[in-house]
């Protein structure tokens, strides 16, 4: 049996002649993954430390908010916000910004989970030590929780950021020029669909790729600056311990 049966004929060329249709797209797509991924953090915190907090309509309210959001499909909850919001609000939002509020929302629902687990995971008896040395709530979380904190979220944070840049390809429906919707424009230009499409699933493995490494290097460097942090940390205590002998 033949390896190609129907007898195609592939015209690689045709990837390189549009390549700068392809680079846009790719420039496009990652504007987009990174602009939602740090909107999401800040507003997924936000709400991780609602879904934590003593308060119970508040913790109410961040868990709906968590429930709800994640149990959307990413597609419908785009095409619901650009069409259907707008024309019930009368609003006139840009397709770019409504692609990213999209996934601001969506993704700042599943890092809400990943920080709560982050910050539970660091022992009680930190914070409470913390706070014994006079330190306020907000400086104990910023220099004791935190740093500790941030080591354990920084792999599912790399996970959720390829995610969203993999679902970035979803705003092209709204009419987004992200790398998935650049690449079908010259499909129906050129009806070179597996030359075109393989290559965006290159560039889509090879961002991966990319991100991975970074996320490694990322996470091996709040390693070291943990540990050395812990030194300083042991150091001091043990030279107080000193005087006040």
């Amino acid at each position: 049996m033949s390896w190609n049966p129907t007898g195609y004929e592939f015209a690689w060329r045709v990837v390189t002649e549009y390549r700068f249709w392809l680079l846009e797209g790719v420039i496009l797509s990652l504007k987009v993954a990174s602009v939602s991924m740090l909107l999401a953090m800040a507003l997924g915190l936000v709400v991780a430390l609602g879904r934590m907090s003593p308060i119970w309509p508040l913790r109410t309210l961040a868990s709906l908010y968590i429930s709800v959001l994640r149990a959307i499909p990413l597609l419908v909850f785009i095409l619901w916000m650009y069409y259907g919001v707008t024309l019930v609000s009368g609003l006139n939002i840009d397709a770019f910004w409504a692609g990213v509020l999209c996934l601001t929302l969506q993704y700042a629902a599943w890092l809400a989970e990943i920080y709560r687990a982050g910050l539970q995971a660091i022992d009680k008896g930190q914070r409470e030590a913390a706070l014994s040395t006079g330190l306020s709530r907000t400086r104990a979380f910023g220099k004791v929780i935190w740093p500790q904190a941030w080591r354990i979220i920084i792999p599912p944070l790399t996970n959720n950021f390829v995610g969203i840049l993999k679902d970035s390809s979803l705003v092209g429906i709204i009419g987004v020029n992200e790398l998935m919707r650049q690449s079908q424009i010259a499909v129906s230009l050129s009806f070179r669909p597996f030359e075109l499409y393989t290559a965006a699933m290159v560039i889509y493995i090879v961002l991966t790729l990319a991100i991975a490494r970074l996320s490694s290097a990322l996470e091996q460097r709040a390693a070291r600056s943990l540990s050395v942090y812990t030194r300083r940390r042991v150091s001091r205590t043990a030279r107080s311990l000193g005087t006040a002998a």
